[in-house]
């Protein structure tokens, strides 16, 4: 099948040219016509008469939605002559892609994300940057993290522009800046080791180089300043220096600075909302206020400024929507943020991302909030691949614009756009939703991350899994990956990668339980049995380091790769030490393993819930030993 699309301007034909072409499609003056009707609303509406397809849509990525929607249409109806029509639940759509945990997106991935948000109708691009973009008068702000040059930012813009898609810098100007002020140079900057010492000249003049840096090379006039997290401000050096401060008017002074900066820069100013819940809660929760909470204090800060309610964790769509009654307290000026979930551990947890979103955004859409946006974090490393956002993004999109998600619809998207389905990408979801898991996750639990990560003879979370059959449950993921067959897609390398997490983890989730028991009993036989299995779940690990080294090259800058290559090469390492002390003991030449005569201990149990068996592992540094790895 041929398209004619002489009729759009130069930039439209180019990227449908490239829509087409990426579905198979060729264009020619004799194929079917492709007409462009902007629009005022909210509708994208689909005509085609067997000759011509006509697309009428507000915005520029409605045009290519349309386009997207046209082409499964005809893949299962032919040429038939049709009409169809989607109405968007909002007035601006965006992802937030983390580009600062680690793992620094390269320009070509970040290409591929905008790409992406332009097919499925999303318009905005949030790229959070803590300190992974150039200052010339800072040489430490984002050195060896891989920094953006403002030229790349540029390009990144203007690839931007010509999807339809809004970049919009999202910064921090107050807390998350850790990585930065690890730095001795810092040392005047900072108040707690991850805050800024507000109030100060010399913070002043760093934020103004933040907020320019940072916009200067993007067309919006938009910035995301940050200012989220801030659990200790005023607490740190600024504790000494002033005494102690009423902490909210600490915080309003801060970000009159902020908004008063922006200003001279022409910005239109969004931060995140929590601290001005924390700093009224009494266990510096955000979302446990009561509803007739007043913010008397905050009747001061700027009516034109955005706030973010940011919600990635209820089930519940009551607490969104008392939430969102308690923001309206403090301005109209309200966007939402959910989250895609992939920061859990190694694997992505779609089915909170799928609850939560539902949720938030029925909320959402009910209360009037017309800006929404999901939330891509990689905390602890970037340990879970890029590409994993696909699912979510495209469940996020279809959530845009209908209130419920349909199977077939959604398998059509992420079908044409990752060439599989939602039933293969749920056995992503799998590794951390075994038996025990609360429905949809709701606790956030990540076994797949300690199990492998975990010592196999100072094993923290066996007797968490004590109980469990997880070699059993990672055999069958590991045998219906295996099933699937590749798309020669981008996405065939994560699940190849996956496959061989789950081969690693048939041995390794239940290794220290078993060795633990046969060594009590004294059962060498079986012991000598688990050694063999040892070595042959090393040689998978090598070959799990070198897929998740080919994936990180092809997906993030280099820096950052360290840290991964440290986490799994400690992996083998310490399976290859345990190997050798398990020989030594079949051998006789030492007496005993004081390691498994350790109890096996619940890392978290839940007293509320018999149901709940796992538990959420936390971060790397909490798994791989009870000793002190990080600290003094």
């Amino acid at each position: 099948m041929k398209f004619n699309v002489s009729g759009l301007d130069e930039n439209k034909k180019k990227v449908t040219t490239f829509f087409l072409s990426e579905q198979g499609y060729t264009c020619n003056e004799q194929g079917i016509i492709v007409e462009y009707k902007k629009t005022q609303d909210q509708t994208i509406l689909v005509e085609f008469d067997g000759n011509k397809v006509t697309i009428s849509a507000a915005k520029e990525v409605g045009l290519y939605r349309g386009l997207h929607l046209f082409l499964q249409k005809i893949s299962i109806n032919g040429e038939m002559p049709f009409v169809l029509k989607e109405t968007g639940r909002f007035l601006e759509t965006g992802l937030m892609l983390d580009c600062s945990r680690n793992g620094t997106l390269s320009i070509n991935m970040i290409k591929e994300m905008i790409r992406t948000c332009a097919a499925v109708g999303i318009s905005q691009v949030y790229l959070y940057m803590e300190d992974v973009y150039e200052i010339p008068e800072e040489k430490y702000f984002g050195a060896f993290r891989g920094r953006y040059t403002c030229e790349e930012l540029k390009e990144l813009d203007k690839y931007g522009l010509q999807m339809g898609v809004e970049l919009i810098p999202a910064i921090q100007t107050l807390a998350h800046l850790h990585t930065y002020l690890r730095w001795p140079a810092t040392k005047d900057l900072h108040d707690t080791e991850d805050i800024l010492l507000v109030g100060e000249e010399k913070t002043e003049q760093f934020i103004r180089r933040l907020i320019h840096y940072a916009s200067y090379p993007f067309s919006t006039k938009k910035i995301h300043v940050g200012m989220d997290e801030a659990g200790l401000l005023g607490l740190g050096k600024y504790l000494k220096i002033h005494g102690y401060r009423e902490r909210y008017q600490i915080m309003k002074e801060h970000l009159n600075m902020v908004y008063h900066i922006c200003k001279e820069e022409s910005l239109e100013v969004i931060m995140w909302s929590d601290m001005f819940f924390r700093l009224k809660s009494p266990t510096g929760d955000y979302y446990d206020l009561p509803e007739d909470t007043e913010f008397r204090e905050l009747e001061s800060i700027p009516k034109d400024l955005s706030l973010v309610y940011w919600d990635y964790y209820h089930h519940n769509q009551s607490i969104y929507d008392k939430n969102i009654r308690l923001h309206r307290k403090l301005t109209n000026n309200i966007c939402f943020a959910g989250g895609g979930w992939t920061w859990n551990g190694l694997a992505p947890n779609y089915s909170k991302a799928k609850k939560t979103l539902k949720e938030g955004l029925a909320s959402c859409a009910k209360n009037g909030i017309d800006n929404v946006f999901c939330t891509f974090w990689f905390d602890n490393g970037m340990e879970t691949p890029a590409r994993t956002i696909l699912y979510s993004a495209i469940y996020f999109a279809q959530l845009c614009f209908y209130d419920q998600v349909e199977s077939e619809k959604l398998d059509c998207w992420l079908k044409q756009l990752t060439g599989y389905v939602e039933e293969d990408f749920m056995l992503l979801n799998m590794f951390d939703s075994p038996e025990g898991v609360l429905q949809d996750n709701e606790n956030a639990d990540n076994p797949s991350k300690y199990l492998f990560y975990q010592d196999p003879l100072v094993g923290i979370f066996d007797g968490q899994v004590k109980n469990s059959f997880l070699d059993k449950y990672y055999m069958e993921i590991y045998n219906k990956i295996d099933g699937l067959k590749l798309t020669d897609d981008r996405m065939d390398d994560i699940f190849i990668y996956y496959k061989m997490l789950a081969r690693v983890l048939v041995c390794k989730s239940m290794l220290g339980v078993k060795l633990r028991n046969a060594y009590r009993i004294q059962d060498k036989e079986e012991l000598a049995s688990l050694k063999k299995c040892m070595e042959d779940s090393l040689h998978s690990i090598c070959k799990l380091k070198e897929l998740r080294k080919k994936i990180w090259f092809d997906e993030c800058k280099p820096f950052g790769y360290e840290v991964l290559d440290i986490r799994y090469g400690g992996v083998g390492t310490r399976m290859e030490s345990s190997i050798q002390r398990l020989e030594l003991y079949l051998q006789e030449k030492i007496d005993s393993i004081e390691e498994l005569e350790e109890e096996m201990l619940i890392y978290n149990e839940d007293k509320t819930r018999s149901d709940h068996k796992h538990c959420m592992g936390g971060f790397w540094q909490d798994m791989v030993s009870a000793g002190n790895i990080a600290g003094i």
